[in-house]
């Protein structure tokens, strides 16, 4: 049965960069904005039924392509 070393070197650890600590930060946001995102389009397809909800979700789609062209 082999010992190994529980020592652990954070001497590379990527937060300890600030460009890393931004890039980290924007993950979490957007890992927060897809999970808000999902939790919406759960809660209409709850409130709506499928069909209005595809409508629904296909017209959001095309009204935020034309506020990002």
């Amino acid at each position: 049965m082999s010992h190994h070393n529980a020592t652990l070197n954070f001497s590379q650890a990527p937060y300890k960069n600030k460009a890393s600590l931004s890039e980290l930060d924007r993950e979490i946001e957007m890992g927060e904005l897809r999970l808000r995102y999902i939790q919406l389009m759960r809660d209409v397809h709850k409130t709506l039924g499928k069909e209005d909800a595809i409508e629904l979700i296909k017209e959001s789609e095309g009204i935020w392509e034309k506020l990002t062209s």
